[in-house]
């Protein structure tokens, strides 16, 4: 063989060589990327398995998914009803998590009624996009995958990027691994909230229980402590409910309970807890709200309590089944919880000898 073929030969390995360097070191990056990508995925499942509670699940996101990911601007929605509200977001200059879109709003809402991600190189071209109604105009290219639990969208992870073009293929699979992380997260967090909130209720009354109402209490005395806001105790208790008992059994006494618990319920605000503090007395906890206010509120529940038809209540004295109602207020009537209710309870006691179907307060007291 000639010096020319051999050089030739040798030319050809080389290059062959090279172009098969090539495809292992290209090799080796996507390997070194999927690697990555599923320490990152790693990475978040373990993060957000630690949050048992909504809260520090959206705290976490925020770490993980700023951090780890490097996503500068992104926002989880969940479906509450129709809407999707805004939980979690982050890279926005304004609070949006008061925003809310309808099943048939923009790409978020597309991707929520439709369960299928959506990658938008350029949100300009696209007539749909609502730039968060508004609240942020610096979008070039954007990403939404949905959250499916079980079969069905219970909400939407929307990640953007000012570029246009700033997405391929492979982030739209990866976000939809996110998702899956998210999602089984999110389902986790809300079933241990669920067992706390169901172990936390009164079986008979659906209120929450005793020990749930100390626990809250104990906050917000802290709250209003280090904020100087005022709160109220409101203690109620049905008259002559044992008498109710006597004549008409436990069955009847009990429905008269759940038909007095609902009629609270319903008027108080959202802010408001009431709990069966045991047998047929309630308490309940009025945060912000000073001795007066408490003593309005307790007025309205008490006529509507009279105001209800209750079976064979015409035998009672009176002739309607009704509740008394005693009232202490943070910080004039203590410091601390057990004397509001110590106060409110003595307030309460006040109205039973006064002839019931009353409100009293503290400045009543003797």
């Amino acid at each position: 063989m000639k010096v020319d073929e051999k050089f030739a030969n040798l030319k050809e390995d080389l290059e062959g060589l090279r172009e098969e360097q090539k495809s292992i070191e290209k090799q080796s990056r996507k390997l070194e990327g999927k690697i990555l990508e599923l320490y990152t995925l790693y990475s978040i499942s373990k993060t957000l398995s630690l949050s048992h509670q909504l809260d520090d699940l959206f705290n976490g996101m925020m770490e993980v998914l700023g951090n780890t990911l490097g996503i500068d601007e992104y926002c989880l929605m969940l479906l509450e009803g129709e809407y999707l509200i805004i939980k979690v977001a982050h890279g926005f200059s304004e609070d949006i998590t008061k925003i809310r879109f309808h099943l048939d709003e923009g790409i978020s809402g597309k991707v929520a009624s439709s369960g299928k991600s959506l990658l938008i190189h350029d949100v300009s071209k696209e007539k749909d996009f609502l730039y968060y109604k508004g609240l942020k105009r610096d979008i070039g290219s954007f990403l939404s995958v949905p959250l499916v639990a079980g079969g069905n969208v219970i909400g939407v992870l929307n990640t953007h990027r000012t570029k246009k073009n700033a997405f391929k293929k492979e982030d739209l699979d990866f976000f939809a691994a996110v998702s899956e992380h998210v999602t089984v997260a999110i389902e986790k967090a809300r079933l241990f909230e669920k067992t706390k909130e169901d172990a936390a209720k009164d079986e008979l009354t659906q209120l929450y229980n005793r020990r749930f109402f100390f626990e809250k209490l104990g906050k917000e005395m802290k709250r209003s402590k280090r904020y100087k806001k005022v709160f109220s105790i409101v203690m109620l208790d049905i008259d002559y409910f044992k008498v109710y008992n006597d004549l008409y059994g436990h069955l009847q006494g009990d429905s008269a309970l759940r038909q007095t618990a609902r009629v609270v319920q319903q008027n108080l605000r959202g802010e408001d807890t009431v709990a069966r503090f045991g047998g047929e007395e309630f308490i309940l906890l009025l945060p912000e709200i000073g001795r007066e206010g408490a003593v309005t509120v307790a007025e309205k529940v008490r006529s509507c309590i009279a105001e209800e038809k209750n079976v064979g209540e015409e035998l009672l004295p009176g002739g309607k089944l009704t509740a008394s109602f005693g009232v202490a207020s943070y910080p004039e009537d203590g410091e601390e919880g057990l004397q509001l209710i110590d106060v409110a309870d003595k307030a309460l006691y006040l109205s039973k000898q006064k002839g019931r179907n009353r409100v009293f307060s503290s400045s009543d007291l003797p």
